[in-house]
């Protein structure tokens, strides 16, 4: 519940932010299409380590199919340059291209933008274990995290974090 709340602060907190460096942009001149009116990406490593208890990543059963699914860090993907996993290893030697951000609504994922490539499928019981780690558009990377399917995962979605390499 805590995480909940703290979300929707940072969520009240950028939206201030963003409404007056509009407001000081129009009276500048500038148009709405600046970089600054992205959020500080200090709230974007905020709400990634706030996430990162209930997954960066989930996984799924259905139809005898695993699905692992990268949508929840998809709203990030306004200052992240690369997500880089593995699967079974700490290897890190796969990553996808990050989804064109809006700046006019930067934390929103489209209903598309979930979709492949960001969902991948197995068979059934696969995949025993994830490593992902986040690079920022500042060229910083996050630490490694492991991700395992929740026991018994069913269809609802779900990651059970293994722990990080801090």
């Amino acid at each position: 519940m805590f995480c909940s709340f703290r979300r929707l602060c940072l969520a009240a907190i950028w939206g201030l932010g963003l409404a007056s460096s509009s407001f000081a942009s129009e009276k500048a001149g500038f148009t709405a299409e600046r970089d600054d009116v992205i959020p500080p990406l200090d709230i974007f490593k905020t709400m990634a380590s706030d996430l990162e208890p209930e997954g960066w990543i989930t996984f799924q059963t259905l139809d005898n199919k695993q699905i692992i699914n990268f949508a929840p860090i998809m709203s990030l993907r306004c200052r992240l340059k690369e997500i880089k996993y593995s699967i079974d290893s700490k290897d890190l030697d796969k990553s996808f291209p990050i989804p064109d951000c809006d700046p006019e609504y930067p934390f929103r994922v489209e209903a598309q933008s979930i979709h492949k490539p960001y969902i991948m499928e197995f068979p059934g019981g696969t995949v025993q274990a994830l490593a992902v780690q986040l690079t920022w558009d500042d060229g910083s990377t996050s630490k490694i995290t492991y991700y395992e399917p929740c026991r018994a995962v069913g269809a609802a979605p779900c990651a059970y974090p293994l722990g990080s390499n801090e």
